[in-house]
């Protein structure tokens, strides 16, 4: 499921408390009760405002696949003092929230609401449900023990934000700072024509090709909507399409229909074993909203954003004050030491590596072998996000606009606030258009079947057949030829002369009454091994070696052949513009960042080591890199680098967090 721009936005800032609290440790059921647990006695790792963090409470975090992927060199350094980050920041919001009284009360009406809601509740459901929390390691005490403390940080987070509220003025700060929001779905207004097979596909696809009125084409042919005229949208009874979203066709062949961004016709279509020729008659891009039109839901929108802000101060101060101390006997330590420096702002260490090993990609690729591509190339373009975020935020105070939000948001909320005058004019619709023509070229394609024959003379008959106007599959079963449906194919795709022929020839003569056509014998020689006759001597029987020999085989191929077109500017306007805006508004983006940096002294290259950061670069445009999606959304995507880093690392933290959550699940 693709998400909404808006909930990108939303899960931006929702989920960078997760990250606030550093990677979320898989802990066994001592976790809530001092991190180790009031019977654990093994040695102190670290104390955290002189409460204790024990040695078995740590190696109950680092089981954690992510903290033993790579145990040596600079990134098994990174991932121990990842470790131990989440580890203080955990212990910091405990004991702050420790002071909320929860009373048994409460608890139980929790366990009660788990079980009713796991479908274990009642007395004769009790083994059912010890069973259920046994077997993430609970037993029933260390399960409350567990919600008591859930139940006191959710009572600690609601009295820091309680009292939260936004103005009108930061609630028209936040729209406009987030516009890519709050746009509408794109849709497209089309006609559907379904069938049952791919030949009947082919053959409505061509005669809508030809010129045939769609509705009608639908009205004869569809299996589905056919009463409609194949019309999208249409109530019964109608028969006019009416502007719909990707919701209305299955996956596939509405990435095809939506993938036109214009009127046309697709290509034939296989879903759920049907076929789909989809005639799009308008394409309606996605458009900002005005402000009135969305004003309530982006007010929800900005109390939450800056709920979620305060929050992260106070997470933020509780760490900054914690007094953290390693007894000599530890193996841990805590080296915070700055990457970089934005004006009077250091980037630590810490900073780094959260925002590297909880980006979801990283995780996956994580291995001692890919140790050196994370050290030498993810980990200073991270910093140079990192060190551009922060250049965002110092120059969100000058901007004038009450921004709220978590310190990405803001970062994020000021560079599309710079870039919102950004504009498209024609000639660099134009020229972006010229300069890409493959993005917009749609390769030949055939619809097509080989027949394979055992002579020349009788592949040629069969040929002969087809032109007098035979069924090209009865022909084949009267002589007995074999038949395989190749279905769509495109250049390079089949073996060397059939798709040199198909592709690079005009050896073809079309079938009467039918938009397919005949292709001349094509004689293919294979090389291959044979047995010799053995020779006898004497009685005996000579053993003899197998030999090369070439054997010819006939094939004829039939079918409907679509060549190459480049598409129109007008078919692909929406999808031009919306790449140019991104562009203009990277560029925009470039240059304030660009203005900062000659006014606010930056230093990024305090990694260890001689790598220097790679600088984030506005100007990247993902959707130009490959041209397949228009979407100025996506095209947007690598602008949006400064906010990503904590975004991106959404899925990660969520992820770890099943084993806190594991009973639930």
């Amino acid at each position: 499921m693709k998400l909404s721009r808006r909930a990108n936005t939303i899960i931006l800032w929702v989920v960078s408390i997760g990250l606030l609290l550093g990677m979320i440790i898989t802990f066994t059921p001592t976790l809530g009760l001092g991190m180790g647990g009031q019977n654990d006695t093994s040695a102190v790792a670290l104390t955290v405002n002189g409460e204790p963090i024990r040695e078995l409470a740590v190696a109950q975090a680092r089981s954690n696949p992510l903290f033993v992927a790579v145990t040596e060199g600079e990134v098994g350094e990174d991932l121990e003092l990842l470790l131990v980050d989440s580890l203080i920041r955990q212990e910091v919001v405990r004991q702050d929230a420790a002071r909320q009284r929860v009373t048994d009360g409460d608890v139980r009406a929790a366990v009660d609401e788990f079980r009713v809601s796991r479908g274990v509740d009642g007395r004769a459901n009790d083994s059912a449900y010890l069973n259920l929390i046994g077997n993430s390691g609970f037993t029933d005490q260390t399960f409350r023990d567990y919600l008591r403390e859930q139940l006191r940080q959710q009572a600690w987070e609601a009295g820091i934000v309680g009292d939260v509220e936004v103005t009108d003025d930061e609630v028209r700060a936040y729209f406009e700072g987030n516009r890519d929001a709050y746009v509408s779905e794109e849709r497209i207004v089309a006609r559907d024509i379904v069938t049952e097979t791919l030949e009947a596909a082919a053959e409505v696809r061509q005669r809508l090709l030809d010129g045939e009125d769609a509705g009608t084409v639908a009205r004869e042919t569809s299996v589905e909507r056919a009463d409609r005229d194949g019309a999208l949208g249409a109530a019964a009874g109608e028969t006019e399409p009416r502007p719909v979203g990707r919701p209305a066709l299955p996956t596939v062949v509405a990435t095809e229909a939506f993938a036109l961004r214009g009127p046309g016709v697709t290509e034939v279509v296989e879903s759920d074993a049907r076929f789909h020729v989809v005639v799009v008659e308008e394409y309606l891009a996605a458009a900002p909203r005005p402000f009135e039109e969305v004003a309530d839901v982006v007010r929800e929108d900005a109390l939450a954003a800056k709920q979620t802000g305060v929050l992260e101060r106070a997470i933020e101060g509780l760490v900054d004050a914690a007094r953290v101390e390693f007894p000599a006997s530890s193996s841990l330590s805590f080296d915070d030491a700055p990457v970089a420096r934005v004006g009077d702002v250091e980037i630590l260490r810490s900073d780094l590596v959260r925002a590297t090993y909880t980006n979801p990609q990283i995780q996956q690729a994580l291995s001692p072998d890919s140790a050196i591509l994370i050290t030498a190339f993810f980990k200073p373009a991270i910093l140079g996000q990192l060190v551009d975020q922060e250049l965002a935020l110092q120059g969100a105070d000058e901007l004038g606009q009450p921004f709220v939000g978590p310190r990405s948001l803001v970062a994020q909320s000021a560079l599309a606030y710079v870039a919102r005058d950004a504009e498209v004019d024609e000639e660099a619709v134009v020229a972006y258009y010229e300069q890409n023509q493959a993005q917009f070229t749609v390769p030949a394609s055939a619809v097509v079947a080989r027949v394979d024959l055992d002579s020349i003379e009788s592949a040629a008959a069969y040929r002969s057949r087809l032109l007098d106007g035979a069924d090209y599959l009865e022909a084949a079963g009267e002589i007995g030829a074999g038949v395989e449906e190749l279905g769509t194919v495109r250049p390079g795709q089949l073996e060397g002369i059939l798709d040199a022929t198909l592709f690079g020839t005009d050896a073809f003569e079309d079938l009467p009454g039918s938009p397919w056509q005949v292709s001349d014998v094509l004689a293919l020689i294979d090389e291959v091994e044979v047995l010799p006759e053995a020779v006898a001597t004497e009685g005996e029987t000579e053993e003899v070696d197998p030999v090369n020999a070439t054997v010819e085989r006939y094939v004829v191929l039939v079918g409907e052949r679509t060549p190459e077109v480049v598409r129109p500017l007008d078919e692909v306007r929406a999808q031009v513009e919306a790449t140019v805006l991104a562009q203009e508004r990277a560029a925009l983006r470039a240059a304030w960042l660009g203005e900062l940096r000659e006014r606010i002294d930056v230093e990024d290259s305090l990694l260890e080591g001689d790598a220097a950061p790679f600088p984030f670069d506005p100007t990247l445009d993902g959707a130009a890199a490959d041209g397949t999606e228009g979407d100025a959304t996506e095209a947007e995507a690598a602008t949006d680098g400064a906010a990503d880093v904590a975004a991106g690392d959404a899925d990660a933290d969520a992820a770890a967090d099943e084993g806190a959550d594991a009973a639930s699940e």
